[in-house]
């Protein structure tokens, strides 16, 4: 019986192959028995080639391993050699010679690449006269709460910068560009509660405001122009004054230098018995830029509109900031013309009256002052 029974456990055992697991062998040492086994069984016993049973096991097994790579020794026997080596420097070296002509060529690009725009160049400037915008309080005139009032609109059109016209205190001769007080508005737009309301209405709305600068000129109402008149201190010289002949109501000017509205630049003051130079109307003489003074007053016109919240300035009538001091005629352009006939200010070559020597760098001191307030970020003025 003992027999019978060990005879009938071998064949339970013989299902896999007749191999025993006694718990000392890895499941893939079994694994690899049963391939063998497996192999051996599959060989036909009439096969008369001369392969051996093991190379046919070895060769199948093997196909279920990946390939490991070449072993370090076979690589380091082929490393050595001429080609592998030549090629292998010529790689290496031309890494090294590309990396500083990749570098240099990136900072070319960016240095030659066109830079982001700013603020004043990313949309067209949209122009407000306010006298002929909205009117809120329903006097014939805009006025900087109908400006205010009108923001959405502006936005639909896409506008990034809103540019104000004059809205100094003002006579209103030559449509308020002849200013009495740089520090003030005019009545007939509002206060300067209204100014500033506008002014934090258009930067909650995320866009820019310039508005005029006119530096070349006051309104003869200007306290300037009434204390150089009466030659009261320092401002005897905000003004170019010169003097001239005057009998019987005629004025002899001291040159023939014609304004741009026609006729004489020069205009007798009963006051100060001279004449004062004016590019303009009569009404708006020109200040004296050659007097650092003068100068250094603007300088603190731009600083407090600035303080205001303004975002930059349009300066009006900058070729006309300096005249030249040895008062000569200028040249006709007809020369045929009487010399005593001349009105009009086409008839002249403004060689004297316009764009002179030292007016860029009066600009150039502006554009310092603005940069004073440009040091916040996103507030370049």
């Amino acid at each position: 019986m003992a027999e019978e029974e060990s005879k009938s456990f071998s064949l339970e055992l013989s299902e896999k192959g007749g191999i025993e697991n006694k718990g000392f062998a890895q499941n893939e040492v079994l694994n690899e028995k049963e391939c063998n086994a497996s192999l051996q069984e599959e060989i036909p016993e009439t096969c008369t080639a001369g392969i051996s049973s093991a190379a046919v096991q070895s060769q199948d097994c093997e196909v279920l391993k990946p390939f490991a790579g070449r072993p370090k020794e076979v690589l380091l026997k082929f490393s050595g050699q001429a080609r592998y080596r030549v090629t292998r420097e010529i790689l290496f070296w031309l890494i090294i010679a590309s990396t500083p002509v990749l570098v240099g060529a990136t900072i070319a690009i960016v240095a030659v690449s066109p830079k982001c725009l700013s603020w004043w160049q990313a949309s067209p400037i949209y122009q407000i006269y306010p006298r002929s915008f909205k009117d809120t309080n329903k006097d014939g005139n805009g006025d900087l709460k109908g400006i205010q009032e009108k923001l959405d609109h502006i936005m639909y059109l896409n506008i990034k910068t809103i540019w104000i016209t004059s809205v100094y205190k003002s006579p209103l001769k030559d449509f308020g560009y002849g200013v009495e007080d740089f520090r003030d508005v005019d009545a007939m737009f509002g206060t300067m509660s209204d100014f500033e309301n506008l002014i934090a209405a258009i930067h909650d709305k995320g866009l820019k405001v310039i508005m005029d600068l006119i530096p070349n000129h006051t309104s003869d109402k200007h306290s300037w122009f009434q204390l150089s008149r009466n030659r009261t201190g320092k401002y005897a010289d905000y003004y170019i004054w010169h003097d001239c002949a005057h009998t019987d109501g005629t004025i002899t000017p001291p040159n023939n230098w014609v304004s741009v509205y026609g006729n004489s630049s020069w205009q007798y003051d009963e006051v100060r018995k001279q004449c004062y130079f004016h590019q303009f109307g009569k009404e708006q003489p020109d200040l004296n830029f050659r007097n650092s003074a003068v100068q250094e007053e603007i300088h603190d016109i731009i600083k407090f509109w600035l303080g205001k919240g303004i975002d930059g300035f349009s300066i009006n009538a900058v070729k006309f900031l300096l005249e030249a001091t040895h008062l000569r005629n200028e040249p006709q352009v007809n020369k045929s013309h009487n010399p005593e006939s001349i009105s009009a200010y086409s008839e002249l070559y403004h060689d004297y009256t316009t764009t002179q020597v030292g007016m860029h760098d009066i600009i150039r001191s502006f554009r310092h002052t603005m940069d004073k307030f440009s040091t916040e970020p996103g507030r370049y003025r």
